[in-house]
């Protein structure tokens, strides 16, 4: 039901109920209706029976979300790290669900990740700079039965800005420490009543914050900074009314990112965050040490075609298809911790073709719809270690170790014939290689209808089947990972069901039960690759309720559910010198229950509160070692020993906004706190602290400066400059957190 907006004075249009910042209302001191697409269909976020956080641009901004890594930061049910080979893979959880080991190919991730309802199978490349967005959301608990790809845990919703009817041309540039230059500039481009075009190009680049610096030659070979990242990105895209009815949009994505990984430092000397790399190992190099890093890279590509015909008033068919690209060649050096590196190459190739049709007849509303996917992807893995064998250890024995080196990536290979002595010590080993081939293709049929039995009683049944097929072949000349191969079919049908009622004009509630699924594969990084893990299916129950109160200036929705997980999967890493190696299979059940509160207040006319907070209880049972395990006993109950991961008891976040007038310019103030408790980095116990993080925003708008418009914006993030560890590697070495930054941004519209 959409809420009548009333007339009244100048007043600032507030943060949503999980941070969003709304336009600006001219109308009155009210909140302003938020429209969303969760179902599928346009409606307001207050009269969607789904648990769903939404962001437009003014809140991007304001919240100084530019990449998702900022994004997971901002709402407290979305947690997320930067997976430790690469800055450029994010592993994402939503209410404690996710996928440990997200640059696998060979494990789906449960939280799904959708740009313009195209589904994007792989993490990497989700750290990559957000271009031209109108809006984001996060959706919580399983949604198989209105999206392509089965998402067990949750989705989040890119939705970027259509060609406009007007000309525009935007540009924006922000500087900052640490190196911070970026530069983006946005057109549009009507070339008739019935043609638009948009061309969005980007380029930021930021310095790396751990200096790799020491007295030591690494001989000739690179050695980049820790946490650095460049990137360049460009989209293009168009809108075309073939007729009345029928509307083609097309889109082109490109982006290069050339990055390094997070720095681990070793737990001796973990008390504090350093800022220049160290070695913890004998004389004659303690202390300071330069290794060698060279410069990781990822280019991605991909093409989106999308057709929607209005068939009638009531009836719309679209059609979405979709081809993509990914190349990824990532470097990581250990040495300090794990006294290890790697080098790893892959690519992905993914097409998708989704029919979808959305209409009503009479008192029903129906989304149904047909889905295709299919990915090939190739990897090649090499591996070092800090021993000196004396040569390149493909051999597949473990004898002839030497002394302990400094670098294990300071290898001088077939080419580069170093003298161990001119590095004041041996050199790394090289322990060999490991090649994947994969396979996936996933079908679905899926279909989701509301009956409307009164005009305040909905009730929704939505059904999904579901079949994939997973072939994927292992070979390896490291000792470590025997050869091998595995082909396996999946299927599962999920259901929901889902009753929404509203008590009056200002609160509607819903009680929700959905299923969800996850397909089976194997763990890339197990001993033995032959060995497989069976698909987990989630069951989620949910209570919510949404209001707004006080004449729509207090907002209140919230949110208690269940999950229950059976054959959950999970991987579980060695520790110490095993620390290398993973093993995924299915943990048995897991229940995890929780509360999500997000309150909104509009104080006077120019001033909002928001409050979103997350509880989370998760419980862990039937954890039995499969055959074959080499990191455990098979057979046995490590239940008592084993951890849900990135599952905080608590976390929330509070912002303020406050709107003022200065020489006919609009100022708009802002600052924010994000917490989150203690949380285990993975399945072995590795805890990290809890943290809370302070942000800031100063904008100084509508700068007249002739025909154009300026705005001016100062920002600091992680204000009190809070140093926390936020991951534990394997209970050798440990990340830490970013340390404050700060800069300014300029956008100029003509």
């Amino acid at each position: 039901m959409k809420i009548p907006f009333q007339k009244n004075k100048l007043v600032l249009a507030a943060m949503m109920l999980s941070g969003l910042y709304a336009q600006v209302s001219i109308a009155a001191p009210m909140l302003e209706e938020v429209l969303v697409t969760a179902q599928k269909r346009s409606e307001s976020l207050q009269d969607t029976p789904v648990a769903v956080t939404a962001y437009n641009e003014l809140s991007l901004e304001n919240l100084g979300i530019v990449n998702m890594a900022d994004l997971s930061i901002a709402a407290p049910s979305l947690q997320s790290y930067d997976f430790p080979t690469s800055s450029n893979n994010l592993a994402l959880f939503i209410r404690g669900l996710g996928n440990l080991d997200s640059q696998t190919l060979t494990t789906d991730n449960p939280v799904g990740i959708y740009v313009d309802d195209i589904y994007i199978a792989r993490s990497t490349g989700a750290m990559v700079d957000l271009l031209d967005l109108e809006r984001v959301e996060i959706l919580r608990g399983p949604q198989g039965t209105l999206y392509g790809r089965n998402s067990s845990a949750g989705a989040v919703k890119f939705i970027t800005k259509k060609p406009a009817s007007e000309k525009a041309f935007k540009v924006a540039a922000s500087a900052g420490n640490f190196g911070l230059a970026n530069l983006s500039a946005t057109a549009d481009i009507p070339v008739s009543d019935t043609f638009r075009a948009k061309v969005s190009v980007m380029s930021s680049s930021v310095d790396g914050w751990v200096e790799n610096k020491g007295p030591n030659s690494v001989g000739g070979q690179p050695a980049e900074d820790f946490n650095m990242k460049k990137q360049q990105a460009v989209r293009a895209a168009i809108s075309w009314d073939l007729t009345e009815a029928v509307t083609i949009d097309y889109s082109y994505d490109y982006a290069d990112v050339d990055s390094t990984p997070p720095y681990f430092q070793s737990r001796s000397n973990s008390s504090k965050r350093l800022e220049a790399t160290e070695s913890v190992l004998a004389p004659p190099f303690p202390g300071s040490f330069k290794y060698v890093l060279p410069e990781s890279d990822m280019e991605q590509q991909g093409h989106n075609l999308t057709l929607t015909a209005e068939i009638n008033d009531a009836m719309t068919l679209k059609s979405i298809t979709s081809y993509r690209e990914m190349d990824d060649h990532v470097y990581q050096n250990w040495s300090g911790t794990l006294f290890f590196a790697t080098d790893l190459a892959y690519s992905t190739e993914a097409f998708s073709q989704e029919f979808q049709l959305i209409g009503t007849v009479g008192k029903l509303t129906y989304v149904t719809g047909l889905y295709y996917f299919s990915e090939d992807g190739e990897k090649l893995e090499t591996q070092y270690l800090n021993y000196d064998s004396g040569q390149d250890f493909t051999a597949g024995t473990l004898d002839d170790f030497g002394p302990i080196a400094q670098d294990a990536m300071l290898n001088p290979g077939a080419t580069l014939p170093f003298v161990p002595a001119s590095f004041g010590g041996p050199l790394g080993t090289n322990l060999g290689s490991t090649s994947f081939d994969t396979e996936l293709t996933s079908t679905a049929v899926f279909g989701d209808v509301t009956y409307a039995v009164s005009e305040q009683l909905n009730l929704t049944f939505g059904l999904r089947y579901t079949e994939d097929d997973r072939k994927a072949t292992r070979d390896s000349t490291n000792a470590s990972f025997t050869s091998g191969s595995n082909d396996e079919s999946f299927n599962n049908t999920d259901w929901k069901i889902v009753a929404d009622y509203a008590v009056n004009d200002s609160v509607n509630t819903y009680a929700k039960v959905a299923t969800g699924f996850r397909s089976g594969g194997a763990s890339e990084r197990a001993p033995n690759f032959n060995q497989t893990f069976s698909p987990e299916k989630v069951t989620s129950y949910e209570l919510g309720v949404k209001s707004e109160i006080m004449d729509r200036r207090l907002r209140i929705n919230a949110a208690l559910f269940r999950t229950e997980t059976d054959d959950a999967i999970n991987t579980i890493g060695g520790t110490g010198p095993l620390g290398a190696l993973q093993e995924t299979f299915n943990f048995g059940k897991v229940r995890i229950e929780g509360l999500e509160l997000d309150v909104l207040a509009l104080l006077g006319e120019s001033t909002t509160v928001g409050f979103n907070y997350v509880y989370l209880d998760g419980e862990l049972s039937d954890v039995i070692v499969p055959a074959g395990s080499i990191l455990n006993v098979p057979g046995t109950d490590i239940t008592d020993v084993t951890y849900l991961a990135q599952v905080p008891k608590k976390a929330y976040s509070v912002t303020l906004d406050h709107r003022f007038s200065i020489a006919e310019m609009s100022v708009d103030a802002h600052l924010d706190y994000s917490y989150r408790d203690e949380v285990n980095s993975s399945a072995v116990l590795t805890p990290v602290p809890d943290i809370g993080l302070w942000n800031a925003r100063l904008s100084l708008r509508e700068v007249a400066l002739g025909n154009t418009s300026a705005t001016v914006g100062l920002w600091v993030k992680n204000l009190t400059d809070e140093e926390e560890i936020i991951y534990d590697l394997a209970q050798t070495g440990n990340q830490f957190n970013m340390p404050r930054t700060y800069g300014v941004d300029l956008k100029l519209n003509f």
